[in-house]
């Protein structure tokens, strides 16, 4: 039934999606609650929450407490009535999830880039995990809602085409991926960046029943950022998800990959940190890399975070530089967007040496404003985060957020729904 969700429907059709929305949001939820969310009749609201039921779409999860009399029941949607695929697509690895609707993660396959892959050998092998995902757990196709993929930029939106990006395997290089999976799997495919897919991922799996007004950032090979302001995905087709790494942070400093200077991506990327490791070991500072029996230039990122575990002062130090940086970045972010809840994540900023410096760094610069309270999380869900966003844009997707905002606002609340 979600499927009839989407385009030309009638004011029953309409009203159940509002319905399903709300329990969604707000499950467990009593009847008289959703009444009063949604401004429909209490008889009305009572029976096309039934529908609901009966259809499979939610349930009682008999929950509900009371003192005296029948327990009131507790509407929650049910999570095994459809499954969402979740795909990220990154410059050093491929993530495919199985979802269900609850965004619970039932099934994962990850595995690197091979920059010897085509992209057809790519997408073979996205499409082959899909279908043994969907085999595994006996989901019929019917209840498939569709797949998400969340891929690093650029893209070409129109075409649905994955462009070659300087990090990126030249395996994946004008990858077709939304065509190839519609073929495959005659189900809805969707596209966006993953900066974008990662903060809604979280936003939806954890804080939207907090927030409306949430950044997630990511440093690792780049430093890139995802914003949701008033529960919406900002500039989500504007290709603009590194943007973030090329505000200024040092108006003397660096030269960045860009071509300008003193931005933070010279500074907070994985890159940067491992130039800067590299040139402090060539002017003679010891480190734990050279007891791995290591070359300066045979550095890579997991060496320093193997160090980082180590407690190696080098690594140390270059990191706790970078996160400086990082949270000036972040603090000037902070000012012009005010959010509620700033996520910091990817390889290097999900590192708590990193996150701690960051997070420090952002509390010292906006003291000024002792009545603005924001928090500074590390990203929780880890190299998932792009992935399961990929599933829930597609459950966003048939629900379409925005309609359903504009139908509350302007429903004649006094009238009956019609049968």
């Amino acid at each position: 039934m979600l499927q009839e969700f989407i385009g030309l429907m009638s004011p029953k059709t309409k009203s159940l999606k509002v319905l399903y929305s709300l329990v969604r949001k707000h499950g467990g939820i009593r009847i008289n609650e959703l009444v009063d969310l949604s401004g429909y009749k209490h008889s009305t609201c009572s029976r096309l929450v039934e529908e609901l039921v009966q259809t499979g779409l939610i349930y009682d999860s008999g929950l509900g407490e009371t003192k005296v009399g029948r327990r009131p029941a507790l509407y929650m949607i049910k999570p095994d009535s459809h499954y969402l695929i979740g795909v990220e697509i990154s410059s050093l690895f491929i993530v495919v999830l199985l979802l269900d609707l609850n965004l619970q993660v039932l099934d994962e396959v990850k595995f690197k880039v091979n920059s010897n892959s085509t992209p057809e050998m790519t997408l073979s092998m996205v499409s082959d995990i899909i279908e043994q995902m969907l085999l595994r757990h006996h989901v019929p196709q019917g209840k498939l809602l569709g797949i998400g993929v969340g891929a690093i930029s650029p893209l070409d939106w129109e075409q649905g085409v994955i462009l070659l990006n300087d990090f990126l395997s030249e395996g994946l290089n004008k990858l077709n991926i939304i065509e190839a999976l519609e073929q495959r799997f005659h189900t809805v495919v969707l596209l966006d960046n993953g900066a974008n897919l990662a903060a809604l991922g979280e936003y939806r799996s954890k804080y939207w029943r907090e927030t409306d007004n949430l950044v997630y950032t990511s440093s690792g090979i780049g430093v890139r950022s995802g914003i949701i302001l008033q529960g919406q995905v900002v500039g989500s087709r504007l290709d603009m998800d590194e943007s973030f790494g090329h505000i200024t942070v040092d108006v003397h400093g660096r030269k960045c990959s860009c071509g300008a200077y003193g931005c933070l991506e010279a500074y907070s990327s994985f890159p940067a940190v491992r130039e800067e490791l590299i040139r402090r070991i060539k002017r003679g500072k010891s480190s734990a890399l050279q007891t791995m029996s290591l070359q300066a230039d045979d550095i890579q990122f997991h060496h320093i975070l193997d160090a980082l575990t180590l407690g190696d002062p080098l690594c140390t130090d270059v990191v706790r530089d970078a996160a400086y940086y990082y949270g000036i970045g972040l603090a000037n972010l902070i000012h012009l967007i005010r959010p509620d809840i700033v996520i910091v994540g990817g390889g290097l900023g999900g590192n708590i040496t990193f996150y701690e410096m960051a997070s420090e760094t952002v509390q010292e610069r906006i003291k000024h404003y002792k009545n603005y309270q924001v928090q500074i999380i590390r990203a929780s869900s880890g190299y998932n985060a792009v992935a399961v966003g990929a599933g829930c844009m597609v459950f966003d997707y048939f629900l379409e957020e925005r309609t359903i905002h504009a139908t509350l606002e302007t429903n004649d609340h006094t009238e009956d729904i019609k049968q």
